[in-house]
């Protein structure tokens, strides 16, 4: 009988709870090593997100039940108040399965959510050594030595680094410094018996927001965020941070300010609130980060502990399969960095909206959420993640190609290749290829799609088309197109990675001449960011002329894929019309390529 692989997990919190209860589900050996002398003894409280409670569900349908019976399911018709400092409503957000999300967001206490982990862990079969820190790693052949802060080492065939902010192990890894302090510090506590009732509520004052969300047994939880120059308010300690907090909020609406007078001062926590510019790599052969580790981020979107949630269920389901150690580190960290750093970089942007330092601020943040009718527009497709599908053993990747309708009519019937630069499986980036194919065939021409997933290859190097199946398919397609549409989310104000490394292939297309020769090309940013969108757009174009392409087509910024109508030409808005427009001329230049017309004919097309 095989050993069963050992997992060390750095750090007891809700991340590395998670991920070594989904590992121990899967038959992996781990030992869980929280600094503390207690797990989840602080935090107040957190709501978890369709996406989180999706990442819970693919640890193991027990785990994901355990967490709902922790906290308070939304109701289906429930929204969420959000109003000013006087009280005044300025929008109804709906937080329930009826709203934008599809599905109930569940509000729960972390020390709740804590011991759910903790039991599902303990039940599962993994060791957790409480008073017990992890202080360094050394790589040696075919294992990780880990140091402890009692002086002594263990080893393990992997270490994940999942202890916090100011990580061990990322200092090791990355000796990238202190994280950043974001210009905002938060109070959080619970109240009993509140006259607000089991409701949320957004309250926006100037250079303070206080969030409040009902977790049952009349509690509600709640977390202020207020502008503040670094270290003040925790200096001050919790007693006396309630106290200061009860002053700011003079002149606030009455029942929030009961509220936090009610609230017990032992439950107050008091935190600065920093992140991290996203990192450059979270794997170390062995060792990889997870959660707050790999991505802290600001509290505005609500998303570190479902990001955590979504991190866990990644790499155990990667850790577990076959491939060695250092191989599924790699790609579990492929599968994540990518949508992590978009998701702090929002939270970062969401942020600095929420705080209204000043009158003006306090003024545009507040006519934003009138406008949109709830507090954060950028979480409606962060919580769309959906775990990847693992393919059956030896079952072939799915493709999709698509044949030109029957009596459409282009001339020589072109071929068009899409791009889809997301690896998250079913992103709004493969939705939009998908959009876009299906245009293309409306007017004569086959499509083939490339999701995310299909181009995540090997680091290239030349001549792996012979030794790759993949590539030499992907590279043999793009030989066979008469053009080339690449849509890429916008992340960091430039092009995807995923999609950037994909083209590298190219090099491999035409020996000694490579490149996409005349071929046309279109682009598509795909996100929320105007100023991400316009460097996309522009890296993507830069990356058309590079490639010897004939980029002409218009360039396209979208926020979401437009629906699919089923009707020829029948879809509407100013998305879908710039799509269908830049659609239309890579069909028009991929005919005249197809045609062999001979020279191409230069400038836009009408």
């Amino acid at each position: 009988m095989s050993r069963r692989r050992s997992v060390v997990v750095a750090g007891g919190g809700i991340g590395g709870l998670a991920a070594a209860a989904g590992m121990a589900a899967r038959g992996l050996d781990v030992t869980v090593l929280e600094r503390g002398e207690r797990i989840g003894t602080g935090g107040s409280g957190l709501v978890l997100y369709p996406n989180g409670l999706r990442a819970a569900d693919a640890l193991g349908t027990r785990i994901g039940a355990r967490i709902r019976a922790a906290g308070r399911a939304t109701r289906p018709d429930e929204v969420r108040v959000l109003m000013d400092a006087r009280g005044t409503v300025l929008a109804e957000e709906p937080v329930g399965a009826a709203g934008a999300f599809a599905a109930p967001q569940v509000p729960v206490l972390r020390s709740a959510l804590h011991r759910a982990l903790l039991d599902e862990a303990l039940t599962e079969g993994a060791s957790v050594v409480l008073a017990t820190g992890v202080t360094d790693y050394m790589l040696r052949a075919g294992q990780v030595a880990v140091g402890l802060s009692d002086g002594t080492m263990a080893t393990c065939d992997a270490l994940v680094g999942a202890d916090g902010i100011h990580s061990a192990v990322r200092a090791r890894m990355l000796g990238d410094g202190a994280p950043q302090y974001r210009g905002y510090t938060s109070v959080r506590g619970r109240t009993t018996g509140s006259a607000l009732g089991q409701r949320g509520h957004v309250v926006s004052g100037r250079g303070i927001q206080l969030f409040v969300a009902p977790v049952g047994d009349d509690t509600l939880y709640w977390t202020a965020k207020i502008t503040a120059p670094a270290g003040v308010w925790p200096a001050l300690g919790p007693a006396a941070a309630r106290l200061a907090l009860l002053d700011a909020l003079e002149g606030w609406y009455e029942p929030v300010v009961d509220l936090v007078r009610a609230a017990d001062p032992e439950d107050v926590v008091v935190t600065d609130i920093h992140d991290r510019d996203p990192a450059p790599r979270w794997v170390d052969d062995r060792v990889a980060l997870l959660g707050d580790a790999a991505h802290p981020m600001v509290p505005a979107l609500g998303q570190g502990a479902n990001l955590a949630l979504e991190d866990a269920a990644v790499l155990a389901e990667a850790l577990a399969s076959p491939a060695p150690v250092p191989e599924a580190l790699a790609g579990y960290a492929r599968e994540r960095m990518e949508r992590a750093a978009s998701v702090v970089l929002a939270s970062r942007r969401q942020g600095a909206l929420d705080q209204g330092a000043d009158r003006a601020d306090e003024e545009r943040r507040n006519a934003h959420i009138r406008s949109a009718g709830r507090k954060d527009a950028d979480l409606a497709d962060v919580v769309g993640w959906r775990p990847r599908p693992r393919p059956e053993a030896g079952a072939a990747a799915a493709t999709t190609t698509i044949r030109p309708k029957k009596g459409a009519a282009v001339m020589g019937a072109p071929h068009i290749v899409l791009i889809s630069g997301s690896l998250r499986l079913g992103s709004t980036c493969d939705r939009v290829a998908e959009w876009c194919a299906q245009r293309c065939a409306e007017q004569g021409a086959s499509a083939r799609v490339f999701s995310g997933a299909e181009v995540d290859f090997p680091a290239y190097r030349p001549g792996l088309a012979d030794r790759h199946a993949a590539v030499a398919g992907f590279l043999g397609e793009l030989r066979a197109a008469d053009g080339v549409i690449l849509v890429s989310p916008t992340y960091h104000a430039t092009v995807s990675g995923l999609l950037k490394n994909a083209l590298d292939y190219v090099n491999d297309i035409g020996g000694p001449v490579p490149y996409l020769e005349g071929r046309a090309i279109g682009t598509v940013a795909v996100g929320s960011a105007a100023q991400g969108a316009v460097s996309t757009l522009t890296t993507l174009r830069t990356i058309g002329h590079a490639l010897r392409g004939w980029p002409t087509p218009v360039g396209v910024a979208v926020s979401q894929a437009p629906e699919q109508s089923g009707v020829d030409g029948g879809e509407s808005g100013p998305d879908a019309a710039r799509l269908v427009e830049m659609v239309s001329q890579v069909v028009w230049l991929g005919g005249v390529r197809a045609e062999e017309v001979g020279t191409p004919v230069l400038g836009a097309v009408a």
